[in-house]
């Protein structure tokens, strides 16, 4: 009998742990039945909206690039441009500069007086080419300074050498004009050497009174 008992036990075990082992079973299968569920409709609108919503961000990022790209590109054409247009305005410029010099010295030569007749000749046939070359040069772009005695010292255009006291000139005037200055279209090629007036303080302050009665 008790053998029977121990058996009918046993049995009842394993049915037992079958049964539990089949419903086990059965949650997996149920667990996994619902994760094979299609996600719902509201879901799938949402990752629909943040899909569209990262392709739109994306899409502006991508276009500020090539904006970018675009601005950077039309301003290095437009230095390119910028450069070429400098570059032939000022093309000549080294030639000039270094023609200055040799033409002040034939102006000084041909404004030399000459007693002798046969020299004069020569003077005034060098006289000639002169006026020539400096025709060319100023039809390039080549101007003096306008420096002169009594004018305002412009120290943009001009360099003062000496500095004197002269009462019979206002201050800052020019008193003399040692060397010609020489623009080149809009760039000073060579300042003009003046000398210019610079009266004490005692002097500009009874200028003043003076101006003042």
């Amino acid at each position: 009998m008790a053998k029977k008992e121990e058996k009918i036990k046993e049995t009842d075990a394993e049915s037992k742990e079958e049964l539990l082992d089949e419903e086990v079973d059965a949650n997996d299968t149920e667990s996994k039945k619902e994760q094979k569920k299609e996600p719902s409709k509201k879901d799938k609108l949402e990752n629909c909206r943040k899909e569209i919503e990262s392709l739109k961000m994306e899409v502006e990022h991508w276009k500020n690039e090539y904006l970018k790209a675009h601005a950077d590109s039309l301003n290095f054409q437009k230095r390119i441009n910028e450069e070429a247009i400098k570059n032939r305005k000022y093309a000549s410029q080294n030639i000039v500069s270094e023609l200055i010099n040799p033409i002040d010295m034939l102006v000084q030569i041909v404004n030399m007086d000459v007693s002798n007749p046969e020299v004069n000749n020569y003077k005034l046939g060098f006289q000639m080419i002169t006026n020539q070359i400096i025709e060319i040069l100023q039809n390039d772009g080549l101007k003096p300074v306008e420096a002169k005695v009594g004018a305002e010292f412009n120290p943009q255009v001009m360099q003062a050498v000496e500095t004197e006291a002269n009462e019979e000139l206002e201050d800052n005037k020019i008193i003399k004009v040692m060397q010609a200055g020489y623009m080149y279209k809009d760039r000073v090629l060579r300042p003009a050497m003046v000398i210019v007036n610079k009266l004490k303080k005692e002097e500009k302050e009874e200028d003043k009174k003076g101006d003042e009665e």
